[in-house]
């Protein structure tokens, strides 16, 4: 009887209905146009499955079906398909209309809300015209970009002013001369949209577009000068070379220093400055060393000295002579007699 009870708990706890985790809350998820979102939903209880559930789409106060309108088609899959817990879904390939409100909601009326924000493409310098200079066997860059780098446009189109009429050479090329000569300059990122030109000719030089949407525009005018007209950057290398007609002014600006050749300069005079300081300081320590040896050794010679004439003393004071000799006949005296002599000695005090 017992066994039967558990068993009968187990199945009413397996056969639950799904309960999903953000029951009547709304969750914010943001995604990019051209992008990929998932909007979340899954059920609280893991051992709970969902034998039918249904993504809706909020439209004019009226809620749709996600895996029924046609402009998902293609766009929309199950994010997890082998989880049962798992009933979240992925959009691909946004677009701004995508935006709004979904709900994810199971066969007990439990529903989580999604509220989906899309970013689109807002160029930087819309509505304007940007002058660019370009020159001849050169290549130029025409740039274009969204706020959001992330994003990306529905479209994008090039195009080049010829006899008042705009036409497209990015990325259907309708001029031969453009052709195997435009690209955009990176195409890894999604919102940048800038066109590379190579291989400028004067031909080139006109107006240009940057089209997204008839409300996202930027205007180019891109002036083409021979590579001869390119400005040189002077250095501060000095040549002797300098033709004699040149003015003062004009030697004066070949001589100007940029301020890296400054700064340059400066590090160099502080290292030569604390180069010279240290060797300075080196020969002033070995001087004094020196020095200090040399007294030490006329010291240590007077010392000897005076040790030396000491010894000497001392030697002189026993320089004393015992000597015994006979009496000469001359003397009346029988036996011997005692003489003793002391060597003169000088001492100088």
């Amino acid at each position: 009887m017992r066994d039967h009870l558990y068993l009968f708990i187990f199945m009413f706890h397996f056969s639950t209905d799904c309960i999903v985790s953000d029951m009547d809350q709304t969750i914010v998820i943001t995604g990019y146009t051209g992008g990929s979102v998932v909007l979340p939903c899954s059920c609280a209880d893991p051992q709970s499955t969902a034998t039918t559930f249904i993504w809706e789409f909020q439209q004019q106060n009226r809620w749709f079906p996600v895996f029924e309108d046609v402009k998902y088609s293609g766009r929309r899959v199950l994010f997890n398909e082998s989880s049962p817990t798992n009933l979240s879904l992925l959009i691909s390939d946004l677009r701004m209309d995508d935006q709004g409100y979904y709900g994810c909601k199971t066969e007990a009326n439990r529903i989580t809300y999604v509220d989906l924000k899309v970013k689109g493409c807002d160029l930087v310098e819309n509505r304007r015209t940007v002058v660019v200079t370009g020159y001849s066997g050169e290549s130029v860059a025409l740039p274009c970009s969204c706020t959001e780098l992330l994003a990306k446009p529905q479209q994008i189109q090039w195009m080049y002013l010829i006899e008042n009429t705009y036409k497209e050479i990015y990325p259907n090329e309708q001029t031969e001369n453009y052709k195997n000569r435009v690209k955009l300059l990176n195409p890894n990122t999604p919102g940048n949209l800038s066109l590379h030109i190579s291989a400028l000719t004067t031909e080139d030089q006109g107006h240009y577009q940057c089209f997204v949407s008839s409300q996202q525009v930027v205007g180019f005018r891109l002036t083409v000068l021979h590579a001869e007209e390119k400005p040189h950057v002077h250095t501060a290398t000095l040549t002797t070379h300098q033709a004699s007609h040149q003015t003062q002014d004009s030697t004066t600006s070949q001589l100007k220093l940029t301020p890296q050749h400054v700064s340059q300069n400066v590090f160099i005079l502080l290292g030569v400055f604390f180069s010279v300081l240290l060797l300075l300081l080196l020969a002033f320590i070995l001087w004094r060393c020196r020095g200090g040896r040399n007294d030490k050794k006329v010291t240590t010679d007077g010392e000897e000295l005076k040790r030396e004439q000491d010894n000497q003393d001392d030697v002189m004071y026993s320089a004393v002579v015992h000597v015994k000799k006979a009496s000469t006949p001359a003397h009346t005296h029988n036996g011997p007699v005692e003489l003793t002599e002391y060597a003169p000695i000088n001492i100088k005090r």
